[in-house]
C-alpha cells in the first residue's frame, strides 16, 4: 500500500517535471522593464545620487565559475532576483543567442554571489522583451561554450570561422585568442 502510494507520487512527480522541461526556454512579452512590487538591488551605472540599498557599478565576481560580469539591474521580487539586460537592437520572434548566453552567465554569477537560485531574468530589446527561464540546457550550453574558450586561451581549439571585416571589427575577442582580424583590415 505505502509502495503504491510513493510510486504514485514519483510517477506525479515525473509527469510534471517532464512538463516543466517542455515549456519554452523564453516567453515573449510587451516590452516592459521593471516589476510591480519589485526593487532595484543593483544598477550597471554609477550614479550621483544614489539610493539606499542599491549597488551602482560593481563588477560582480564568481570564483566558482571563473566569471565576472555587470548586469544592467537586478531587481528583487519577494525572494527572486532577476536580471535585467537592455540592449540598442531590435529582436523579433526570439531573442538573440548570445544575449541568452549572456544572461545566462548572469545567472551564474548572481548565484555564486547572492547564494540565491536565479529562476528567471529578462532581455529587454528596442521593440520587444523576452522573459528567459534558467534551465538546465542553456547552462550546459554555457558551460561548453565555457570550455571551448578555455581550450581556445590553452591553443588546445581552433573553431571553424569564416573571417569577415564587419563582423570581426566589433568582436570582444578580437586581437586576444582570435588572429582573424588582422587578416580582414585590408
Amino acid at each position: 500500500m505505502i509502495l503504491n502510494i510513493i510510486f504514485l507520487f514519483f510517477t506525479i512527480y515525473l509527469l510534471i517535471q517532464s512538463f516543466i522541461e517542455q515549456k519554452p526556454f523564453y516567453k515573449k512579452m510587451r516590452r516592459s522593464i521593471g516589476f510591480r512590487g519589485g526593487k532595484i538591488i543593483y544598477i550597471d551605472k554609477p550614479q550621483e545620487v544614489k539610493e539606499k540599498g542599491v549597488v551602482y557599478g560593481k563588477l560582480l565576481k564568481s570564483d566558482k565559475y571563473g566569471l565576472s560580469g555587470k548586469p544592467d539591474y537586478i531587481y528583487q521580487l519577494a525572494e527572486d532576483l532577476i536580471p535585467i539586460e537592455l540592449k540598442s537592437s531590435q529582436a523579433e520572434d526570439s531573442p538573440y543567442y548570445k544575449d541568452v548566453m549572456q544572461l545566462v552567465a548572469y545567472f551564474l554569477i548572481i548565484e555564486d554571489v547572492y547564494q540565491k537560485r536565479v529562476k528567471r531574468g529578462r532581455i529587454v530589446y528596442r521593440n520587444t522583451m523576452f522573459e528567459v527561464y534558467n534551465r538546465r540546457h542553456l547552462r550546459k550550453e554555457l558551460f561548453n561554450i565555457l570550455k571551448q574558450m578555455k581550450k581556445m586561451q590553452e591553443g588546445d581549439y581552433f573553431p571553424e570561422v569564416n573571417p569577415s571585416f564587419a563582423l570581426c571589427r566589433f568582436c570582444p575577442c578580437r586581437d586576444t585568442v582570435c588572429e582573424i582580424y588582422k587578416n580582414t583590415s585590408k
